[in-house]
């Protein structure tokens, strides 16, 4: 992914998130709708799951592979671990949000960056099944069955319209299995999911674990 500068990095790190997503819970009939769908986002109580991320970047003859761990908590909260081919922390937990790799890190206050504030919010509505904002934020068009169904979003607004074509979640029955996002320089950023934990009821010590500042980070 190349990121405008103008824009600067808490932008990037923030469609870094992006790359990756959530898997949620959902009830579909056998032709499921938008609003069941979301309506099954909406009472997750917590999602895990282990993902695989393949990105195609134009300037790149390789394509790069990374693994790691997703952690989503209602309402607002979110862990993006990756571990292979190096380790990264990408944290949101209400109004905070940083990132933290080999390089160092760096911590963003959400409520004092409104640009921030807009790429995060892009991206949480979709784990949280708020039908209202998704429709507000993406136009969405949902297609297939309960069996294997795609929901196709297109951002309404700049600044994610200046940047992103079009996000596609993929499904099967209850589960998201899959995302693509498509920037408007055709690079393409493809996640599966695998081990997907639906309903997650985080212990006290899971929650700590997950959200709690690494030794590192609360050195800084």
């Amino acid at each position: 992914m190349r990121c405008q500068v103008t824009h600067g990095r808490a932008l990037c790190l923030a469609l870094a998130l992006l790359g990756g997503g959530a898997a949620a819970t959902a009830e579909p009939a056998a032709a499921p709708t938008l609003e069941s769908l979301m309506a099954g986002m909406a009472q997750t109580t917590g999602v895990e799951a282990r993902f695989r991320e393949r990105k195609e970047i134009a300037l790149l003859s390789e394509p790069i592979e990374s693994r790691g761990t997703l952690v989503f908590l209602p309402p607002d909260r979110l862990v993006r671990v990756t571990t292979e081919p190096s380790r990264s922390r990408l944290v949101i937990a209400g109004q905070s949000f940083s990132f933290h790799d080999a390089a160092g890190g760096e911590a963003v206050d959400l409520s004092a960056n409104p640009l921030a504030r807009e790429f995060v919010d892009n991206f949480i509505v979709l784990f949280n099944g708020d039908l209202a904002r998704l429709r507000e934020r993406y136009e969405p068009v949902l297609s297939g069955d309960a069996a294997s169904w795609s929901l196709a979003l297109r951002p309404r607004h700049r600044p994610l319209s200046d940047l992103i074509e079009r996000i596609t979640l993929e499904g099967s029955g209850s589960t998201l299995r899959g995302m693509e996002m498509l920037e408007r320089d055709g690079d393409r950023t493809t996640t599966r999911f695998e081990d997907v934990a639906v309903d997650r009821r985080f212990t006290p010590e899971e929650i700590e674990r997950w959200f709690a500042p690494s030794e590192a980070e609360a050195g800084e």
